[in-house]
């Protein structure tokens, strides 16, 4: 089973998720462009884009101690607050996912682009992220 950390402004704040998801989506892709020829395609290989990672979980509500939770900081809603108030700094979060050794699987700077959560029919939040790689920009670069 893995382990997913959300955290700001270096570990200022983090968050283990309760539940974390079953799996986890990463999109990773390059822009690379076709070009047309006098006599044939060429594809052009272009830089590695910032990479996309999308999961689904839920965060149980008071009441709801289930015997498989990792985490039990917060409750329901006081999750989806905390993203919230996190967002609205326009800093950097910090996902970092790992296996069940404890090796990280995914540790880099994210923004959380989109987040949509729906109330179940037994309380629960039921929520899924959608985040994309941010790149820090190096201005001491010669």
């Amino acid at each position: 089973m893995i382990q997913v950390f959300i955290s700001i402004n270096n570990n200022e704040e983090v968050m283990q998720l309760p539940v974390p998801p079953s799996e986890y989506n990463v999109k990773s892709t390059f822009g690379s462009e076709e070009v047309t020829g006098l006599q044939q395609s060429l594809n052009r290989i272009g830089l590695r884009q910032l990479r996309e990672v999308s999961f689904s979980s839920f965060f149980p509500i008071k009441g709801h101690d289930y015997p498989f939770l990792q985490s039990r900081e917060m409750w329901g809603m006081d999750y989806i607050d905390t993203i919230e108030r996190w967002r609205e700094k326009r800093i950097p979060l910090r996902l970092v996912i790992t296996d069940s050794s404890g090796k990280q699987n995914l540790n880099i700077a994210v923004t959380l682009d989109s987040l949509e959560w729906n109330v179940k029919k037994d309380g629960d939040i039921g929520y899924t992220m959608t985040m994309k790689e941010f790149a820090f920009v190096d201005t001491n670069r010669r």
